[in-house]
Formats: C-alpha cells, structure tokens, sequence
C-alpha cells in the first residue's frame, strides 16, 4: 500500500520552490505543500534517501524531478480524467546511468554559460567609466531571458557612491550575453563584485 498525497487537479503552471537539502521524505511534504500537486511514494522506498535542493521556478513536474535526482527514484505522471498524480517509483539501473549521464552534461552547460555570463557583465562594466573603477564591493542580480538579455537588474548591496550604483545597474541592464541560458541555469543569478586585491576581476588599461 502507498503512502502520500490524494490526487489533485492537474497544474503545470511555473511555481516558485526554495526546496533544500534534507531527508527525501522531508522534502516531499514541502514540494507537496508548496505545489499543490499530489505525490504518491511507497514510505519504504524514501527510506535514507535525500533529496537534491530545487531553487528557482519551475513546473511542478520539473520541480520534482530535479528533487530526485541522485536517489536512484524517478517520477511518473499518471493522469485519469481530469485528476493527475506524480508517482514516485524505483528507476532502472539503465535509466539511473543515463541520468548520471545526463546530468554531468547538464552541469558542463551551466559551467560553461556560468563562465561566458561573467566575462560578459565584466566587459560592459570595465567598458563604463564609473563601473569600472576598482575601488568598490558591491552585489548584484539580475535574471537572463531566453534571448540571452539581461533583465530585472537590481543592487542588493551599495557601493557607497549612488552614481556608482546607478552606473552598475544601468549597465547590467544593456548586457547581451549571446546564448540563451541552459534550462539547469539557477535564476536569479546573485553577482558579486570584489575589489582586485580581494580575489575580483582587474579591468584592462586602455591604450592612452
């Protein structure tokens, strides 16, 4: 006999999850109650299990997903009418391979945009006088739409100097990264910016 949630009405609607790491049963109930979807488990089968942390927006579906990945566990949709269950079940050794596959290739992806996104807001910010100036910590953030623009640019910590903070954000919001991001890309993306001597990028002297 299973233990879990009734089925409920289907919704594939993009939700908000800030799921962390913790016992797969733990993290069950909070997709459970921050979705609304049912989810159906066996109480055996989430036994020593722990879920992968889900932050960001996502389908329900793809929500849980990304909170199984790594447990051996897989989710099926079954739907009968108008009701739907995600059915937590035992994957095949084939298909726990093929993720293990799938998701070293996905990490490669989010490394390597991770990469390029950097050098990208870097570029504009040396480009701009009052950004450029090396004498700051500040922290931004910001999301990449699927055209790869940067959008939704805001300041979370000052750099002391408003104009500064006014240069930094108006910048951020004209960068074009080139590539759309990868579906496994976190947003928002949190920047933080160091002085030099504190481990942070060194803009280039420009030829006099």
């Amino acid at each position: 006999m299973e233990d879990g949630y009734a089925a409920q009405a289907n919704s594939s609607a993009p939700l908000d999850f800030d799921i962390p790491t913790q016992p797969l049963a733990a993290a069950l109930d909070q997709f459970a109650a921050t979705s609304g979807r049912s989810a159906l488990f066996s109480s055996t089968l989430v036994v020593g299990r722990t879920a992968s942390p889900v932050h960001g927006r996502y389908t329900p579906s793809d929500a849980l997903r990304r909170l199984l990945e790594g447990t051996g566990l897989v989710v099926e949709e079954v739907t009968t009418g108008s009701l739907s269950a995600l059915v937590v079940k035992q994957a095949s050794p084939e298909l726990v391979a093929s993720a293990a596959t799938q998701r070293a290739a996905a990490q490669d992806r989010v490394r390597a945009y991770d990469s390029l996104l950097q050098a990208r807001v870097w570029a504009a910010l040396c480009a701009d006088p009052e950004a450029a100036r090396q004498d700051y910590q500040s922290l931004l953030r910001f999301q990449v739409a699927p055209s790869g623009r940067v959008t939704d640019a805001e300041l979370l910590d000052s750099t002391g100097d408003r104009r500064r903070d006014a240069a930094l954000v108006s910048t951020l919001r004209r960068v074009q990264i080139g590539r759309s991001p990868p579906p496994d890309l976190v947003q928002p993306v949190t920047l933080l910016i160091l002085p030099p001597q504190d481990g942070g990028p060194v803009c280039a002297e420009k030829a006099e």
